[in-house]
């Protein structure tokens, strides 16, 4: 363009120069026509000396020639002036446009210029790597979404309608990866006001949408674990007024956590409770301290107490200044009532336990009292039964004799039952003492004995080896005699007998049994038999005091295990326990 100007402003002076050679040139034609056309003259007389006539009707040829040439000089300096304006306007222009393109190329978001029919006549580097390409001169519909119309929700059509700035987010796909960008469209104008462009800014916004939702996603974490806690979750500023409240406020004391907000925790405390908490609070919040599981009494908004236990922390801001605290409220009125029934229990326990003390110390002097003061009379009527058979059998006839024997039966079946009484009572108060035992070798001490007390009768036994357990020995050969001494009673009716000793896996715990094939029971009357005094079957049939398997249950219980039976009617028993 500078050449061009250049050699335009040389080739100025040279069209005067053609102008006046022109009109010297037209001069001598006309001379030279009037010589030939006229002799009687010289060439040089028409050349220099014209007539007149001759010298006028030359004028007026040559003159509108010389207006002619006047008026293109005229015009080529206004050229020339207008080229040099075009010239000076075209170097600000480049000088301009290369100080914008620098600045847009030094913005961080990408910037395009896309013309009214939607062709881009500019994109900067960030907006090319961000759509993916150098699309200039192309339709941004056609570059951008490969479509042969403009898109529907296109910014920059928008603006080009209302005249206003628009702005927008959308996802764009590049080979690599999707980013989130925000569109802004801005309407270029003329001197004129009127729209003849449109400005494009990509702004690459993916991170902060990330981070919008990671701190979506935790706040709504934060709020989901907050309204899902049984706990009143609060917040209040450093002079104890709440700023935020969870809704459990309204299952905890009865307000909407609109109500709360505004307040502080001592306009729903009792007068001397708020006293006392706020003194609390001071002392706290002056050093900055965390609160932890203060209880405090508060209303309900029906009135009845709530027992409220507290835990907060402080938080500060960058000077290190108080600005509140943040923490949570447990409704422990259950806990405290329970505490309270609690305590009332245990004394209740203390005072039963004492009282149970004195009850074991009357049953040993009960005890001693039967074993020593009713054993002496007893001995006498047996001894005097015995005596009155030896002494005067023939005497007393059948009946009289038969009244003799039922005076010292029912003197053994006392003692019997003295004893029985006297063992039960002593497992409720002898003192446990658990090691190693054997049961194995307990059951056959007692088969042993068994088989001595009645060496005519024949009953097979199975007793399981090597059985051993943590349990009293003298309470587990007591539990042995009344279980095996129960089976070798119950079979001694039956024919080939059998009695069995031994242990099965019951529940991740191992269960001991004794099994018999004697009389046996209904099922339906099996809660009996661990009750003191309750027989199933007829003295007559088989005898008993019936506080055998209640002295089971007992020794059992104390080990911790528990006892129960399985049984038929005249296909014999089981009875299994456990000691732990």
């Amino acid at each position: 363009m500078h050449a061009r100007y250049t050699k335009l402003k040389e080739k100025n002076w040279k069209l005067p120069a053609a102008g006046v050679a022109l009109m010297v040139l037209s001069w001598l034609f006309d001379a030279f026509l009037d010589w030939h056309n006229f002799p009687g003259g010289s060439l040089a007389g028409e050349v220099f000396n014209p007539s007149f006539h001759t010298l006028c009707s030359r004028l007026i040829t040559i003159l509108p020639l010389g207006l002619l040439l006047l008026y293109a000089h005229y015009l080529t300096r206004e050229r020339e002036s207008l080229t040099e304006d075009l010239h000076r306007a075209m170097v600000d222009a480049q000088t301009q446009k290369v100080k914008a393109e620098g600045v847009l190329a030094a913005i961080g978001d990408g910037v395009s210029i896309q013309d009214t029919d939607f062709r881009i006549i500019y994109q900067n580097e960030v907006h090319k790597s961000l759509v993916g390409g150098d699309f200039t001169g192309k339709q941004c519909y056609k570059a951008y979404n490969c479509r042969d119309e403009v898109c529907p929700d296109c910014p920059i059509a928008v603006c080009y309608r209302d005249g206003t700035i628009h702005k927008t987010q959308k996802r764009i796909s590049l080979p690599l990866k999707e980013i989130c960008v925000e569109i802004t469209a801005s309407p270029l104008r003329d001197e004129r006001g009127r729209i003849i462009a449109g400005i494009e800014l990509l702004r690459d916004i993916s991170e902060s949408k990330q981070a919008e939702e990671q701190l979506r996603n935790s706040e709504m974490r934060f709020r989901n674990l907050v309204e899902s806690t049984c706990d009143w979750v609060w917040e209040v500023d450093e002079k104890g007024v709440y700023t935020y409240s969870s809704p459990q406020v309204s299952e905890l004391l009865g307000y909407d956590p609109v109500e709360v907000k505004g307040k502080t925790p001592f306009d729903f405390m009792p007068p001397e409770e708020a006293e006392r908490i706020g003194a609390l609070f001071k002392e706290f919040s002056d050093a900055k301290r965390p609160i932890y599981a203060l209880e405090n009494i508060n209303l309900h908004k029906d009135g009845h107490p709530v027992v409220l236990e507290t835990s907060g922390v402080p938080f500060l801001d960058n000077a290190g200044v108080l600005c509140g605290y943040r923490g949570m409220d447990r409704d422990i009125s259950e806990r405290k009532r329970a505490e309270t029934n609690i305590r009332n229990l245990n004394e209740s326990l203390a005072q039963r336990a004492a009282q149970l003390v004195i009850a074991n110390k009357e049953l040993e002097s009960f005890s001693s009292s039967v074993s020593h003061d009713l054993r002496a009379p007893l001995t006498r009527i047996y001894s005097s039964g015995q005596l009155l058979r030896e002494e005067y059998g023939p005497a007393l006839g059948e009946e009289g004799l038969h009244l003799a024997r039922t005076i010292c039966d029912g003197c053994e079946n006392m003692g019997e039952l003295i004893d029985a009484l006297l063992n039960f009572s002593r497992v409720t108060t002898i003192e446990l003492h658990s090691s190693p035992c054997n049961l194995s070798t307990i059951a056959e001490m007692i088969v042993t004995d068994l088989r001595l007390s009645e060496p005519s009768r024949q009953v097979r036994f199975s007793i399981e080896e090597g059985l051993t357990d943590d349990a009293d020995a003298r309470l587990i050969k007591v539990l042995l005699e009344n279980l095996l001494g129960n089976s070798w009673k119950y079979t001694e009716k039956t024919i080939d007998a059998w009695i069995e000793f031994g242990v099965t896996p019951m529940e991740g715990n191992r269960g001991y049994f004794v099994r018999d094939n004697g009389a046996g029971f209904a099922m339906e009357q099996a809660d009996k038999l661990f009750k003191p005094f309750q027989r199933l079957h007829d003295a007559a049939d088989f005898k008993g005091t019936g506080i055998g398997l209640a002295t089971v249950h007992r020794i059992v219980g104390r080990h911790g295990g528990r006892v129960w039976c399985e049984g038929e009617p005249g296909r014999g028993a089981t009875f299994y326990f456990t000691l732990k």
